[in-house]
């Protein structure tokens, strides 16, 4: 092959790995791999490759929710956090989600789905372990159990100082549901809410 040749072929190939290899970017890194797709448990919930990653003992199933996450925190809970206003449905790099905000305020949340992470073999607490391993997170620690369901604190930076706190719960082995609370005063404040929130999506899905 002559050499121009064998140069511009080697060219192309860096160029796909590069895009394979691009993560997620921004302030809401919990989707490092964007897909659409189904939140339905598999036959058997798939076991945590990192032994340090806590298995769901009671997967739920939030399948019901993907066409629109905002039913994850029905009226009523969202007062109760202080949102009045409804959710507004979009996506985060293939993953269904809601915001909510309040008028003249900074107070905001975020809920995130990840259903397409599942779909492409991220889901889960374990998912953004691995995303943590590739670089893609730079921040990532245990939370505490929320009735019963395991937690981490995770983020392209750690932001619970200045009044922003992203949660993500297991709610089986390969799903997650992120839970966002941004604009608050402090750390107490921003992650209290963002648990809280987690909470009643818990009882939403158990249908409590």
């Amino acid at each position: 092959m002559p050499n121009l040749l064998r140069n511009r072929v080697a060219a192309a190939t860096l160029v796909l790995v590069s895009v394979a290899v691009a993560g997620c970017s921004g302030e809401n890194p919990g989707t490092p791999s964007p897909s659409t797709g189904s939140a339905s448990p598999p036959a058997s919930s798939a076991a945590p490759e990192d032994p340090n990653v806590p298995k769901v003992a009671d997967p739920l199933d939030a399948s019901a929710y993907v066409g629109d996450a905002c039913k994850l925190l029905p009226a009523a809970a969202a007062a109760e956090l202080g949102f009045t206003e409804p959710g507004e449905p979009g996506s985060e790099t293939g993953n269904p989600s809601c915001s909510w905000g309040i008028r003249g305020k900074a107070d905001s949340l975020q809920i995130i789905l990840g259903s397409g992470n599942r779909e492409k073999g991220m889901g889960g607490l374990a998912g953004l372990h691995k995303a943590k391993e590739a670089g893609q997170l730079r921040f990532l620690e245990p939370g505490p159990e929320v009735d019963g369901y395991p937690t981490v604190y995770y983020g392209i930076q750690d932001r619970r100082a200045g009044g922003t706190c992203d949660l993500a719960v297991g709610v089986a082995d390969d799903l997650a549901i992120s839970t966002l609370a941004k604009g608050y005063d402090n750390e107490q404040d921003s992650c209290g809410t963002a648990q809280k929130f987690a909470s009643a999506v818990i009882k939403t899905l158990k249908g409590a």
